[in-house]
């Protein structure tokens, strides 16, 4: 059933004693930190980035004690609560978790995520990413999503979504009317969906419409223009989604009748203040349907700048009014103001289930993407000479994921070697001299924001020239991260391993797989 914020003559009541400023406090969600560590004010939200879990709870609930309006606090729980909760249980990727093609599994990881990261006060989640995988090149999307196909993308992303929404946590589909057409990155850049009408509801648009009938209570637009359903502006240029009138109005609000929250990226990505002044873009986000603005820059010029706004009738006070009465309407319905999800958010979570689940969602994932050669299973014998050759961008970041590598095939095999960065002249003489028995080959690197594309790059990248890669020394390539790899490497790469992420045992069962100790999926439902 489709989410509906009902607003409540209490939300306007209140909302009609608030201030311009205190109306923009309600419709702002900065990060902590941005909005100035030592000037902790009321806003509608604050975002908490990672931190360890004591000082989380502290500023949390420092926060919470200048609020008068219970806010929202919120982070971005995409693979469980562990990557923004440090110490908290962490879980592959939503590709990974796609792999599986378990529904159960993914409602569960959804409901422990609520659960755990709930006991500190976390109610909302910048979480799942809905968008579809098709341009392997995508800065944005690639691993974080369920995959290409759009039912595969409802069954996981979808029950992802529920898991967490009963348990007490909003969740947020995103990135309206969908990212992962494009190797541009709307960090950056203006991405266009390059899709007509017809094919974006049989795509994308399904997606989100599924999704919002199942009862999504959060929708992030993307900085991303869309032809198909918009109109150019005098220079020619599609207007993102963020600030589309025609986009969230008339389309998602008005066609698809989501009545849920609508909370903008982050306000200051290029992919919209690339497209229009920063100012402007704040007040036409508010103005074109957007509820809430992310990661404003909460300065003193922030508000003069859009009280010149209101000043000039680019944002009205019945537009704030209205934004803050949705806002506060939501929290009363949610049950921040009686507390009455204290039940499911302090409820202790069992940790132990939560690893376990983890570490199940990750046996499952691990699959064998390729493998022309014949070589999975290969057995390590203790005579076995191994060589760990590591093929990643930024490398100096992986330093744990290499070692625990190196340790869990040094559980199988006396010899072995890691080097890193080689180049491909050491990997040529290495296999042309038949120094190794085997090479297992770390490649690819994960997606960072601002990057670009999320291929080898620069001198690293020259390690897959040489020739190397066809000589007799049998070659298992792992991607850890850049689920793709395999695709631009058509003919180099023979025989390669996805994990979808790396948590804690991942090193440990992805050596069981290679050996046979374990089986590996050998299905490629995240990519179909």
């Amino acid at each position: 059933m489709k989410y509906k914020i009902n607003q409540t003559q209490t939300a306007k009541n209140l909302v009609e004693t608030l201030s311009f400023r205190q109306l923009l406090n309600q419709v702002c969600c900065p990060t902590y930190g941005m909005a100035g560590k030592e000037r902790l004010e009321e806003f509608g939200a604050m975002f908490f980035h990672p931190m360890e879990r004591t000082e989380l709870q502290q500023i949390i609930e420092r926060f919470k004690h200048f609020c008068s309006i219970p806010p929202f606090i919120v982070s971005d729980l995409e693979c469980g609560p562990g990557n923004m909760i440090l110490g908290a249980t962490k879980f592959p990727y939503m590709m990974g978790l796609s792999q599986t093609n378990s529904a159960e599994l993914a409602y569960e990881v959804g409901a422990s995520t609520a659960i755990e990261a709930g006991e500190l006060g976390y109610n909302w989640t910048f979480s799942p990413v809905a968008d579809l995988a098709v341009d392997p090149d995508s800065p944005v999307v690639s691993i974080r999503s369920a995959g290409k196909n759009p039912e595969q993308a409802i069954k996981i992303a979808g029950a992802y979504m529920t898991g967490m929404q009963d348990h007490g946590m909003m969740a947020t589909i995103k990135h309206f009317p969908g990212d992962g057409y494009s190797s541009w990155d709307q960090h950056l850049t203006t991405p266009v969906l390059p899709l007509d009408a017809d094919a974006w509801r049989n795509g994308p648009g399904h997606v989100f419409q599924t999704l919002i009938n199942q009862g999504a209570m959060t929708i992030m637009p993307g900085h991303i223009g869309f032809p198909a359903f918009d109109e150019p502006d005098d220079r020619g240029l599609y207007p993102p989604a963020t600030v589309s009138k025609k986009l969230l109005m008339d389309l998602l609000r008005n066609e698809m009748g989501f009545e849920g929250l609508v909370v903008s990226d982050a306000i200051e990505m290029g992919g919209v203040v690339g497209y229009m002044n920063y100012y402007d873009a704040c007040a036409a986000a508010l103005t074109n349907g957007c509820d809430m603005l992310l990661f404003p820059r909460m300065d003193e010029r922030f508000y003069i700048e859009m009280e010149k706004r209101f000043d000039s009738g680019s944002l009205t006070l019945e537009t704030l009014r209205d934004r803050a009465c949705r806002i506060v309407s939501l929290k009363e319905q949610f049950g921040l103001f009686e507390d009455t999800q204290s039940a499911s958010q302090k409820r202790s979570p069992d940790k132990a289930v939560h690893a376990a689940l983890a570490e199940e969602v990750m046996k499952q994932s691990i699959t064998l993407v390729r493998d022309r050669a014949s070589l999975i299973p290969y057995p390590l014998l203790p005579e076995t000479k191994v060589l760990h050759a590591v093929i990643m961008n930024n490398h100096e970041r992986y330093g744990e994921l290499f070692e625990k590598m190196k340790l869990e095939i040094s559980r199988y095999s006396h010899s072995v070697d890691q080097w890193i960065d080689p180049g491909p002249d050491a990997l040529f003489k290495a296999v042309a001299d038949k120094t190794y028995d085997v090479i297992i080959c770390s490649i690819g690197s994960r997606l960072s924001y601002g990057l670009n594309v999320v291929r080898l790059h620069d001198e690293v990248a020259r390690n897959m020239m040489g020739g190397w890669t066809k000589f007799d020394t049998p070659i298992i390539f792992v991607s850890h991260f850049h689920s793709f790899v395999h695709k631009e490497y058509e003919a180099s790469i023979d025989t390669i391993v996805n994990t979808y992420g790396d948590i804690d045992s991942t090193a440990k069962y992805l050596v069981q797989a290679i050996t046979g100790n374990m089986p590996i999926n050998r299905e490629l439902v995240a990519h179909d």
